[in-house]
């Protein structure tokens, strides 16, 4: 349930901004509307038309108004928008009657936007009363040119009537279909949970393969998206990386973490697992699986129509052992032009990698674990993101011994 009210509250938010937008071109039709009866194409006294289209300009702008003070904050600005809706299209009955018989329907248009039953009833209801006010209005200020509407009787039996059963139809209509496509809101969302239930699974075993393969006593994958994780969620709320920093790009980066390493599964085990040390050859045969992640991630998960995802973990993949002073591969990427996301990966990575028992070493103790971090600072890691990672040690220290 709290999911289903999430979708439609989001749903609500750009419903808001969307309305703004139709009650904006609105005016734009009720503007022209009022220069057709200032040069004659209407026969609506001309007062009575202005005092129409001033109070209707007021009204039209009132949706953009309320969301430049409360932005999507209030759930109120639905009820708002709809109430402006039948302002204007009683003023349009009102005035222009017959002419705009198409327009009664424009607040159930409107509410159609919200994907809500509950509201669509009350729209078709508030809209019915409107339509009775402007044609009782249009009756009473002699706006009505047709003679068979002189009398009362006649425009409640011949004109509200009609037009109530109109909308009223319309309304039920609009009733049903909001019930459905909020239905179908929820299958799709239950089937993108799915999608990204599996995808994280797939990620996992990919990483898991990978870090079996390289001789790690194992836990690496787990450890290292913590420590990106919490260090990333630090950074955002002391207010650093803020316009980088989204709800969506952290859930990215938490998720692309474990595809660090994927290209090391293009590297023989005879190297990954050698306890000795590594040849300049075989170095830089390893040095490769930042290049081999990269294109693995871009050949693979680029189909998932999830560019945003996909960006992330190709730049954690490819640059995570790009170093602050330029120093680094594979691109020698130096400073801020090494991606934000491979900056904390390296950190996480690095800190991992040294307090990890590995086939050729025993872990090193964690003190000499922040020092190698912190003697890296400015050299092979991001200043600042050294400073808040080591500010944070008690909170490390406390994850790696949970984990």
């Amino acid at each position: 349930m709290a999911h289903k009210e999430q979708i439609l509250i989001e749903n609500e938010k750009q419903a808001n901004y969307v309305v703004a937008k139709v009650m904006r071109i609105t005016f734009v039709f009720f503007t022209v509307l009022f220069l057709l009866n200032v040069i004659g194409v209407f026969v609506v006294d001309q007062t009575v038309m202005l005092i129409s289209y001033i109070a209707g300009s007021i009204l039209l702008f009132l949706p953009t108004i309320l969301l430049k003070i409360c932005r999507e904050k209030y759930v109120f600005i639905k009820f708002v928008n709809i109430f402006v809706a039948v302002a204007i299209m009683s003023l349009l009955s009102a005035t222009l009657t017959y002419h705009v018989v198409v327009f009664y329907v424009f607040p159930i248009a409107v509410c159609s936007l919200y994907f809500s039953k509950r509201l669509s009833l009350f729209t078709t209801i508030l809209t019915v009363f409107g339509v009775t006010v402007g044609q009782l209005a249009a009756f009473y200020f002699d706006t009505v040119q047709d003679r068979n509407f002189v009398q009362l009787y006649n425009v409640i039996v011949f004109s509200i009537i009609p037009r109530g059963i109109l909308v009223m139809a319309m309304g039920s209509i609009s009733a049903m279909l909001s019930k459905r496509t909020a239905a179908l809101l929820m299958k799709l969302f239950s089937a993108e949970k799915i999608l990204k239930r599996n995808h994280k699974e797939m990620v996992i075993g990919f990483a898991t393969l990978v870090e079996n393969k390289d001789g790690s006593t194992g836990g690496h994958i787990k450890r290292t998206s913590t420590y990106v994780k919490l260090l990333a969620e630090e950074l955002k709320k002391r207010g650093y990386f803020s316009e980088i920093l989204t709800d969506e790009y952290l859930d990215n980066l938490y998720q692309a973490a474990p595809m660090h390493d994927i290209g090391k599964i293009a590297v023989p085990d005879v190297i990954l697992q050698k306890p000795g040390k590594l040849t300049p050859e075989e170095f830089d045969i390893i040095k490769q699986h930042t290049v081999n992640g990269g294109k693995i991630i871009k050949e693979t998960f680029v189909r998932m129509n999830n560019h945003a995802y996909s960006r992330v973990a190709y730049e954690v993949a490819k640059y995570h052992h790009e170093k602050w002073n330029g120093k680094g591969y594979p691109k020698g990427l130096k400073e801020d032009k090494i991606p934000l996301c491979a900056r904390i990966m390296a950190i996480a990575d690095v800190f991992d990698a040294v307090s990890e028992k590995r086939c050729y070493r025993d872990a090193l103790p964690l003190e000499q674990c922040f020092a190698i971090i912190e003697n890296g600072r400015g050299q092979d890691f991001d200043p600042l993101l050294v400073d808040i990672f080591l500010s944070m040690k008690d909170k490390i220290v406390d994850n790696y011994n949970a984990l």
